[in-house]
């Protein structure tokens, strides 16, 4: 499916050869009809004979109706530019060309028509004159046919061309985006909506939002060139029975999309460049056309092809979408161009990220998210996606429903490095830079320390904790631990004094009780392993029901040490205390 674009002066047979190409009057209106005169967008199609469709949007050529033209023109695949030969090149052909070419559009055909009005010498030097008039523009190279509604002539020829100028279109991003042209009730269906289907697909049951507003909706009902459809693919005319939408809350300039697809914008930064026949004004009243609609804007120059929009209504514009710029109180297009960010960075920024970004768009969505991550650092896929129509940030570092580009990675690894190396120096004997400690250095989630982390080779995450992978110092070697333990050791049975009165350092104790060195008792009473295995063979030496006497005259120490050491091998469940007797947990022994 193609949808192709009328253009050209008033009275000049665009709806003419539109309903001679496909049997089917554009106009329809009685006004149209009653004047002669499109005064909005009209609507044909046609079967080739491969059995491709193409649908024909028929834009008004008088001026006064030059917003209406704006309103269908951005959504073409191919533009069928008309000049009439007897009157030639007038102000609204010049106008209608400025805006094709503004929006890039190099496929198409030019239609020289009422050619039964003229002798073949007019008609040769009108081709010339066209043929000149297109020089430097998009269209340059488009080739121009010789037709007549009256006589038949070329029209074959024409269908011809537009055939073979709208096979093997570029593919979209697949993200579902409707601009509504037209919107209306009927009885017993209810909310109709029009448009061009730039990219779908578009479902019966779906579930889509109108854009600007957030409204939900269901897809009742779609219809292509009078068919009833159960899905349509992009490309395509659509009219959409909607469900839970009022008529009232459509306009013209909104847009249907799926959840979670797009996202409104109030600022754009703009890539522009002025109408070949206009200068820029720096000052003055403007109106954007983008997708079907016109919004007044406010425009702030930053240089000679860049630009800051802040729009009145939040809308879903991504980096790559064209519009046209008419000044309001001239009523003439003076500029066009894409956006480049539709959440732009600050103006002093904007101009360095400008010439990036220009070169991505042309590149394609997948570029615009990375360039767009550069700039920003980290960002939710979502929002990336939306911004970027689509794109997927190659190479970038995933951190739950966020990215980070690999510069901010590396970054974040560098400064976590750094505040792991100046704990590890504060604080030796300690197990490394708690997770939530070094997040809050960086400003960033304990999830994002965690990806960063385990992006390093020199790092690990143990236990909560940032650690160096090299080995650390061992706090055994320390000379006040090996006297300590030897008083710990020698110093009778089970009987051990309480750790402060043997001149250990806190962080020292604690290292050794992290590394299993010492085992903590209780607040006061540490123990070596060799004493726990002491007790563990006294508790298999004992009655299956024993009591804390029995346990301290097995193990030989006084009760102030009997009491803690049961609690402990209660905690442990080594042990099962009822009343004022234990057992031991079965199981819990070597051999028990």
């Amino acid at each position: 499916m193609a949808v192709i674009g009328t253009a050209g002066h008033v009275d000049h047979g665009k709806s003419a050869l539109v309903q001679a190409l496909t049997g089917r009057d554009p106009d329809r209106w009685d006004e149209e009809k009653r004047r002669g005169l499109t005064i909005d967008l009209g609507f044909a199609w046609a079967v080739l004979s491969d059995g491709r469709e193409l649908s024909f949007v028929d834009v008004p050529g008088h001026e006064r109706f030059a917003k209406n033209m704006l309103a269908g023109i951005e959504a073409i695949d191919a533009a069928l530019l008309v000049v009439a030969a007897d009157e030639g090149w007038k102000a609204q052909t010049e106008e209608h060309l400025a805006v094709l070419d503004l929006l890039d559009v190099c496929r198409g055909v030019i239609a020289l028509t009422k050619a039964d009005r003229v002798d073949a010498d007019a008609i040769h030097e009108m081709t010339s004159e066209v043929r000149q008039r297109l020089k430097g523009t998009s269209l340059a190279s488009l080739p121009i046919v010789v037709t007549s509604v009256v006589s038949g002539l070329g029209l074959d020829d024409l269908m011809h061309v537009i055939a073979a100028q709208t096979d093997h279109l570029p593919e979209g991003s697949g993200r579902t985006r409707m601009w509504i042209d037209r919107s209306f009730t009927m009885p017993g269906a209810g909310t109709i909506v029009t448009g061009t289907l730039l990219e779908g697909p578009l479902v019966v049951g779906d579930h889509v939002v109108l854009h600007p507003g957030g409204h939900i909706a269901r897809v009742r009902g779609l219809q292509t060139h009078e068919r009833s459809m159960d899905e349509l693919g992009p490309r395509r005319r659509a009219a959409v029975n909607l469900a839970g939408l009022d008529y009232s809350k459509i306009h013209r300039g909104s847009m249907l999309g799926l959840p979670g697809h797009w996202l409104d914008s109030t600022r754009l930064l703009v890539d522009y460049r002025p109408a070949r026949y206009a200068t820029m004004p720096r000052k003055g009243s403007f109106h954007l056309h983008a997708g079907s609609g016109a919004w007044s804007v406010t425009l702030r120059l930053l240089s000679e092809s860049l630009a800051m929009v802040d729009l009145p209504v939040p809308l879903p514009l991504a980096a790559g979408d064209r519009f046209i710029l008419r000044e309001s109180g001239r009523r003439v297009v003076v500029a066009g161009g894409r956006v480049l960010d539709p959440a732009p960075p600050r103006a002093s920024v904007a101009v360095v990220a400008g010439s990036r970004l220009r070169q991505a768009v042309a590149v394609g969505p997948d570029a615009v998210a990375g360039e767009l991550l550069e700039m920003r650092g980290d960002e939710q896929v979502a929002t990336l996606a939306s911004h970027s129509g689509g794109g997927i940030a190659v190479g970038a570092v995933s951190i739950g429903d966020r990215v980070m580009s690999s510069a901010a990675a590396a970054s974040l690894e560098e400064r976590l490095r750094t505040a792991r190396s100046s704990h590890s120096g504060a604080n030796p004997l300690r197990p490394g830079l708690p997770l939530t400690e070094a997040a809050a250095q960086l400003g960033v989630s304990v999830d994002t320390a965690v990806a960063i982390a385990r992006r390093m080779t020199d790092l690990d995450v143990v236990g909560g904790n940032l650690l160096a992978r090299e080995a650390a110092p061992s706090p055994e070697l320390d000379p006040d631990w090996k006297a300590a333990r030897q008083r710990l050791f020698w110093q009778g049975g089970l009987n051990v004094p309480p750790w402060r009165s043997l001149g250990l350092d806190r962080e020292l104790v604690h290292a050794l009780i992290r590394r299993g060195a010492l085992i903590k008792v209780s607040d006061d009473l540490v123990c070596l392993p060799e004493h726990i295995d002491r007790v563990k063979q006294a508790l298999g030496e004992l009655p299956a029901s024993f009591t804390v006497s029995q346990f301290r005259d097995r193990v030989g120490v006084t009760r102030k040490l009997a009491v803690p050491l049961l609690e402990w091998c209660d905690r442990q469940e080594l042990t099962v205390r009822k009343g004022d007797a234990r057992s031991v947990r079965p199981g819990a022994l070597p051999g028990s």
